[in-house]
């Protein structure tokens, strides 16, 4: 009975300590969303990712966006990562920035003549981008992996 006080004396000396630290693992963890990109024609130039929070510049416009990464790929494959993202609603856009220009070049016409895609792998429309509304998803935070395959 003597030790088995003493067990419980331990247990509960020990129980909190062991809750908080649970409770500061959860509240650090790393809110990270990963961007998996395919169908890179080529090994030029490097992988442009961007992130809306809203329609605002969604997709052509990366200065409107939340965040923006850069990335090289020595294969048909690369990956884009966002730090630090609070849970929400988000679409991305990616490019194939074959010159380093930091744009997508276009023709005369606006036709893409660079990769591009964007979450949910949204086509274009007749005349003109996909739509925020269309290639919006929710985020619920932690790490969350999507898919974007590259249209040329």
């Amino acid at each position: 009975m003597k030790n088995q006080a003493w067990l419980l004396g331990l247990f509960l000396f020990l129980a909190p300590a062991s809750s908080v630290a649970a409770e500061d693992v959860s509240a650090n963890a790393i809110n990270e969303l990963v961007v998996n990109v395919s169908n890179i024609q080529n090994t030029d130039g490097r992988i442009g990712c961007t992130l809306f929070s809203n329609e605002d510049g969604f997709p052509s416009k990366p200065e409107k966006s939340d965040k923006r990464v850069w990335t090289q790929h020595k294969s048909d494959k690369a990956t884009c990562k966002f730090r630090n993202v609070k849970p929400g609603e988000y679409a991305v856009a990616v490019m194939h920035d074959e010159d380093e220009n930091g744009e997508l070049n276009t023709s005369m016409v606006g036709r893409p003549q660079e990769g591009w895609g964007v979450s949910k792998n949204v086509p274009a429309r007749r005349f003109g981008p996909p739509k925020y509304e269309d290639a919006k998803f929710k985020y619920a935070g932690g790490q969350t992996t999507i898919d974007i395959k590259l249209l040329y």
